[in-house]
């Protein structure tokens, strides 16, 4: 890697998780682009959430200081704790010194306390998630807005403007709705039913109040999911939430989630019934889920703005607490049991948000800390599709970003260049375009080879990085295509450790392509088949042509001076005893 890059995320505010959820689904994106850049992404969050487990489940690192909520329950001296939680933010950024600070929804800081502190940071950036008029008008808002490099807006411009200082204008990027899973990141419906425990023929419907943290969570969800259970092919999936506190409801056909990630899961859902708060809202219209939504009134979310909006779409209806909600709400899933009318209002909703855009988010913000080249590159490279065949391949999409190096290393890598304007043997220069998206191909069609071969996926991965080292020289399609027949005929051996020590002993091939070496090495691994010969046998082959052989124009030079009818023979030079054979 060629550096590390700080960013540290301020999640101090508010009572619920959407800051929290919103800030996540930006950062998945930037630590993806930067290990495609090459760079070490070093996250860490700030945070007075108590649901900080949501960021362990993401596997990043959090600093947690504790909520306004939690610090009244406790009996804590509000004055105390201000004093407290100021400090533990200034002194938090003057130890982590991030390369970039990103702020959610309130650029002043949860305590006021930004306002010295963010000069600790060498670059600024604030989520700016639209907010009621008043509050986003006043003018302790205003006047921190100017400080920050570059402002970042979740929606469209042609949906909400923002207030900002004329200064600022150019520093505004609107980027659109950002979620924290892809489409193609959500389980499929019978596998999502299945983990949700809903059986055949009934209806699926997600109850939820957010986060769980608003004051009403508990009363709503029970009369929502007693209203519900009165239909009798009904089945109830209650997204608690990771802050509710209040008492659980369970039954045959009631599932209680209480953990964070149902977003995944949502593909599995008929409808829903949920508050009107920004994630809830573009998770579920995203995923194509029709809704009943039940706004919240909260300090600077327009829950009720944003509810109209869906229902004018046809994607949802807005329904008010009262009396006459559990009726409304019986009428309102009866309206929409008809599966057609389902696909109307769901076709609707994924209209409505047709696409999450956390990673147009993630680039805008990593470009102020990476060339802008880079950023562009990890975008062509790492989309849909290759998101989708991390999952149907059970990899990590970090496995594919790794092979994706292999076949294209950054700069600085590899063992004779780094593939960007090599000589290619007759005096010209060749160039390889490390991040395009024929690249992230190329990765995905070589890791589905290994999947069908049963080849395990570490193995797979020193092979890969192995042999394309050997090839300096060759484009990242040829290094594929190399590497695709190298594990073909190195499977039926089924040791890999011997195969990635065999490799070790070749060098950086200068003269031969890459096409060429591999012929020549299938053709040694063939005879070693032949003779019934293992690939330590091999090995030792080739040391001894090493040793004997002195200075060797080329790998095809060490491959002929190794085979048994040039080197020296298996009774001359005893092969070692094989070790135990590892993947």
């Amino acid at each position: 890697m060629a550096r590390t890059l700080r960013i540290v995320n301020y999640a101090v505010n508010g009572s619920g998780v959407g800051h929290l959820t919103r800030l996540i689904a930006i950062n998945r994106w930037m630590r993806r682009y930067a290990l495609h850049a090459g760079v070490r992404a070093e996250i860490y969050f700030l945070t007075s959430c108590e649901a900080d487990g949501l960021l362990f489940g993401e596997r990043f690192a959090s600093f947690k200081l504790p909520s306004k909520t939690t610090i009244g329950d406790a009996g804590v001296d509000k004055l105390t704790y201000l004093a407290l939680a100021k400090q533990w933010v200034w002194h938090s950024l003057g130890l982590l010194r991030p390369d970039l600070l990103v702020v959610d929804s309130f650029p002043r800081g949860s305590f006021g306390e930004l306002l010295s502190a963010l000069d600790l940071a060498r670059h600024r950036a604030f989520i700016y998630r639209p907010v009621k008029a008043a509050f986003g008008a006043r003018t302790d808002f205003q006047t921190m807005l100017p400080l920050y490099d570059t402002l970042v807006v979740p929606e469209h411009r042609s949906t909400v403007e923002v207030e900002v200082p004329a200064a600022v204008q150019s520093r505004l990027h609107y980027v659109g709705p950002v979620m924290v899973r892809e489409r193609v990141e959500l389980l499929a419906r019978a596998a999502a039913r299945a983990e949700l425990g809903v059986p055949d023929g009934r209806l699926a419907v997600y109850v939820t109040a957010g986060g769980g943290g608003d004051g009403g969570a508990e009363q709503q969800l029970s009369t929502c999911v007693r209203a519900l259970l009165e239909l009798p092919d009904v089945h109830v999936v209650v997204g608690a939430g990771p802050l509710y506190r209040g008492r659980a409801l369970h039954g045959e056909r009631v599932t209680w989630l209480t953990r964070g990630g149902a977003a995944e899961l949502h593909g599995g859902l008929d409808l829903a019934v949920s508050a009107a708060g920004y994630n809830s809202w573009s998770e579920l219209l995203h995923a194509g889920v029709p809704t009943v939504f039940l706004p919240q009134e909260k300090i600077a979310d327009e829950q009720h703005v944003r509810a109209a909006r869906a229902a004018a779409a046809g994607a949802a209806v807005v329904l008010e607490p009262g009396p006459g909600l559990p009726a409304a709400l019986r009428a309102a899933v009866e309206g929409w049991r008809d599966p057609a009318a389902r696909e109307v209002a769901a076709a609707a909703a994924r209209a409505l948000l047709p696409k999450n855009h956390a990673r147009e988010a993630a680039a805008e913000l990593l470009r102020l800390v990476m060339p802008a080249s880079a950023s562009a590159a990890a975008e062509a490279a790492i989309d849909d599709q290759v998101l989708a065949a991390a999952r149907s391949q059970g990899l990590a999409l970090e496995t594919l970003i790794d092979v994706m190096h292999a076949l294209a290393p950054p700069d600085g890598d590899g063992d004779a260049g780094n593939g960007h304007g090599h000589g290619n043997g007759n005096g010209r220069k060749r160039r390889v375009d490390r991040g395009t998206e024929s690249t992230s191909r190329l990765a995905c069609e070589l890791m589905a080879a290994v999947g069908a071969r049963g080849i395990p996926v570490p193995a797979a991965l020193r092979v890969i990085t192995q042999a394309s080292r050997k090839l300096p020289l060759a484009t990242p399609a040829e290094r594929a295509a190399a590497v695709t027949e190298l594990l073909g005929e190195l499977a039926p051996f089924d040791d890999w450790a011997g195969a990635a020590t065999l490799l070790k002993l070749l060098a950086p091939e200068k003269q031969l392509s890459a096409s060429a070496l591999t012929r020549e090495l299938a053709s040694f691994l063939g005879g070693l088949r032949t003779r019934g010969e293992d690939l330590y046998r091999g090995v030792a082959y080739l040391s001894s042509a090493q040793g004997s052989a002195g200075e060797l124009p080329s790998n095809g030079a060490l491959l002929a001076a190794a085979t048994p009818s040039t080197a020296a023979t298996p009774a001359a030079t005893p092969a070692p005893a094989s070790p135990p054979r590892a993947s």
